[in-house]
């Protein structure tokens, strides 16, 4: 199938895939989403998550890390820049493992121009101001001495930290549903008041576009929702707008 549309102008914004490890119809269906969807694209930027766990380098050996890499190659070899953040599932990813697939590692917080304007871009955690635990686990594992320790342990061993990760941040995804927490408002209204035109996030799960957010004319905020093995929603720039797809587009009628 040929991609949604080839203009170079178009950017591809997405988060939360939480791909495993094995090879399974979610990463079928990531690799689907690369061809096509983002093919063709001036930039891909994927807001963290991107893996369900990720405790270091020897993760890629695992068969479907190995497909969604070599699908997101394929896409930076044909001309798109592929620009990786990194999330709170997946935060040890590293520099060299993408640089390998021709890939960008972003900062925790990306700004620079797209079309809109100033954009600010992020896996969107930070922005919690309830959730102090996560905060300061994420902040202990990515000490440099602990995650260098981390990064070395036997594949076995890795894996069954991963495991234990992705069934505490399962706990406090559900808690975060539960308490129906929200990322700041004050922190995002900062960032307009800041300069930033455009604000995009993933992490809550909550699908959402607001133009004129916060009743602040020419500002806008979006959040994206989770992939999965047959939906993915993403946003998408072109022509200076900024849309929330799906993929597949929904069934006319």
């Amino acid at each position: 199938m040929a991609p949604e549309q080839s203009s170079r102008e178009r950017i591809i914004i997405v988060s939360d895939w939480h791909l495993p490890a094995e090879r399974t119809a979610q990463t079928d269906f990531f690799v689907r989403f690369t061809r096509e969807v983002c093919a063709g694209a001036a930039r891909v930027f994927v807001l963290g998550d991107l893996f369900g766990a990720w405790v270091g380098p020897k993760h890629a050996t695992r068969p479907g890390h190995v497909a969604a890499f070599e699908a997101l190659a394929e896409l930076a070899a044909s001309g798109t820049k592929v620009v990786i953040a990194r999330g709170n599932r997946d935060f040890l990813l590293d520099r060299k493992t993408l640089a390998r697939h021709g890939l960008e590692l972003a900062p925790d917080v990306w700004r620079g121009d797209l079309p809109p304007g100033a954009a600010r871009l992020s896996h969107g955690d930070e922005l919690t101001e309830n959730d102090r635990l996560h905060k300061t686990l994420r902040a202990v594992i990515g000490n440099f001495p602990i995650s260098t320790f981390v990064k070395m342990m036997p594949l076995g061993v890795s894996d069954a930290l991963a495991d234990a990760y992705r069934w505490l941040s399962a706990r406090r995804r559900s808690r975060r549903k539960r308490k129906m927490l929200r990322p700041s408002a004050r922190a995002v209204r900062a960032e307009f008041e800041s300069g930033s035109a455009l604000v995009v996030i993933g992490h809550w799960h909550q699908p959402a576009i607001e133009t004129d957010a916060y009743g602040m004319p020419g500002k806008t905020f979006v959040m994206l929702g989770e992939c999965t093995d047959a939906s993915a929603g993403y946003a998408e720039i072109s022509g200076g707008a900024v849309r929330l797809r799906e993929f597949p587009p929904p069934s006319p009628g």
